[in-house]
Parts: C-alpha cells; sequence; structure tokens
C-alpha cells in the first residue's frame, strides 16, 4: 500500500486517488486545468531542471502504482524541464550526476541517488504532450495510460530520502541596510511607463542632469540587460547595490504595466487581482 504520508516531498500540487497509475507534470502551466481527479494520483508543476525534478522523481517512485509520466504543459523558459525529464527516462546521468543529453543550464541531480533514478526509469513511463495545454487533450492521454496500465509495480520496496538543507546550510535574517546610499557617479535613472505604448522607459541623467540615454522595452529583462551590455552602472562602491534598486525597481514597473496599475518610483505599489489570498483551487505544483 501506499505510505500514508505520501507525496514524501512537499510542494504544490493536487494529489488524487494514490492508487491511480498516472501522475502528470504540468511544467510551467499551473492554472485552468480541468481533469478527472479520481483517474490522477497527482498533478502538479515543475519549472527547474534539478530540485524540481528531484521532488518529481521522489514522489513518483515513492508510490508503486504511479507507472505513467504525463508531461504536459508550457516550458518554463531556459530550464527545459519537459526536455530534461525525457533525457533522463532515455540516458540517465553521469559519474557528475547530471543528466545525459538535457539542454537545461544546470541539470544536476544532486538530492537523488543512481538507484532512485534506475528505478524512476524502470517503473515509469514518459508520455510526452509538451507544449499543450487544453484539458481535452490531458484527459485523452490520460484515459490511454488507463486502458494501458500494467498494474502495480513489482520491485523491492525502497527507502526515499527526503530532499533537506545541508547540515552546514546558513540562515540569515533580512534586514533593510541602514548605510546611506552613494549615488552612481555616471549619473541617475528615472524610470516611468507608458501604458499606451506598452513599454517601460528608464531614462539616464548625467550629472548636470541633462538626459544622455532612453531606453524602452517591454520587459524589466530587457531593460537590464540592456543597462549592463551598454555599461551604464559604473563600477564604484555602491554598484551592486544600485544595480540590485535598478532590478527592482523595474520589476516593479513590469507587474504594473502588465496590470494597469499606476507606478511610482521609489513607491510601493498594492496589487488586487480580486482573488483569495494563497493558491487558488487550480494551482499547484511539484516545486
Amino acid at each position: 500500500m501506499v505510505k500514508d504520508k505520501w507525496p514524501v516531498e512537499e510542494g504544490r500540487y493536487k494529489v488524487g486517488r494514490k492508487t491511480a497509475p498516472v501522475a502528470v507534470c504540468t511544467e510551467a502551466t499551473i492554472a485552468g486545468i480541468k481533469i478527472d481527479m479520481e483517474k490522477v494520483a497527482i498533478i502538479g508543476k515543475c519549472v527547474t531542471e534539478n530540485v524540481g525534478i528531484e521532488k518529481l522523481v521522489k514522489n513518483t517512485i515513492s508510490n508503486p502504482y504511479i507507472r505513467f509520466l504525463i508531461v504536459y504543459g508550457k516550458n518554463s523558459r531556459g530550464h527545459d524541464v519537459g526536455q530534461t525529464i525525457l533525457a533522463l527516462s532515455q540516458k540517465g546521468v553521469g559519474k557528475d550526476m547530471r543528466v545525459i543529453g538535457s539542454t537545461g543550464a544546470i541539470p544536476l541531480l544532486k538530492h537523488l541517488t543512481k538507484e532512485e533514478i534506475n528505478r524512476f526509469r524502470k517503473q515509469v513511463l514518459i508520455m510526452d504532450i509538451q507544449g499543450e495545454t487544453s484539458s481535452q487533450k490531458i484527459q485523452f492521454k490520460i484515459e490511454q495510460c488507463l486502458k494501458k496500465n500494467p498494474g502495480k509495480f513489482s520491485g523491492k520496496p525502497m527507502k526515499i530520502k527526503k530532499i533537506g538543507p545541508s547540515k552546514k546550510i546558513q540562515c540569515l535574517k533580512a534586514r533593510v541596510s541602514d548605510k546611506k546610499h552613494l549615488s552612481d557617479p555616471r549619473g541617475s535613472f528615472q524610470i516611468t511607463i507608458d501604458k499606451e505604448k506598452k513599454e517601460i522607459v528608464a531614462q539616464h541623467y548625467n550629472l548636470d542632469l541633462e538626459l544622455d540615454v532612453q531606453i524602452v522595452g517591454k520587459s524589466a529583462q530587457a531593460i537590464t540587460d540592456t543597462l549592463i551590455r551598454k555599461d551604464l552602472i559604473s563600477d564604484f562602491k555602491e554598484s551592486k547595490s544600485h544595480a540590485a534598486y535598478l532590478g527592482r525597481e523595474l520589476a516593479k514597473a513590469e507587474v504594473c504595466l502588465k496590470n494597469g496599475i499606476d507606478y511610482i518610483q521609489d513607491e510601493p505599489i498594492e496589487i488586487n487581482l480580486g482573488k483569495k489570498n494563497g493558491l487558488a483551487d487550480d494551482e499547484f505544483g511539484f516545486s
């Protein structure tokens, strides 16, 4: 029988019927999926090609009734989670615990053992429908898996060790620095948003308060990448603090732009999307 404390790893996911043969990984898709939870053991998203996949593996192999893993939904940009899951199933890992053939940025599975990976590869068949987001497609694939169910995996029980923090981990309490902010010797930035053009505007003023550079973009990342590429932040004592400040403000500006909220630099923003606090009923995740 499935252990009472299954799933063994915590996360944002939904548990269905524990003896169902199907698990579903929705990659970066977290909303709008409607399925019969009696037909799946667990459904959740996975957005990282290392810790996320580690948790997914532990939560599947700790339930011998799970024989299929459907990989479904939008890919997490830069992480290639779906491709890494397929590569893990087909090729396993090298001596350094890196997934062989993965195109992800850091596909290292340091919290898994070779025994756990071999069990995953033997027990679970991957059903690949990456990119699909319709409930009809996922329900159809689930029905296919149910018809092909080979029954409970017959391998010997495994002792699954949960992923925990290193004993050497350093825990710091965050606080706002009381140091006086030093201005960038090259000048300062004024950040605004243009709601009509749907753009973030970052204007750079030199020490004479003259506008010398204006950068416009659709996202905080586009603006920050341009700032770095054009070397607009000088190398001075507080350059890291200044860069972090600009990142925070540009992220706030992007949130305001996408949600129709007024943005004022250095002022907090209030977001009210009309949802209850916490996760909505249809939001879940392995990691």
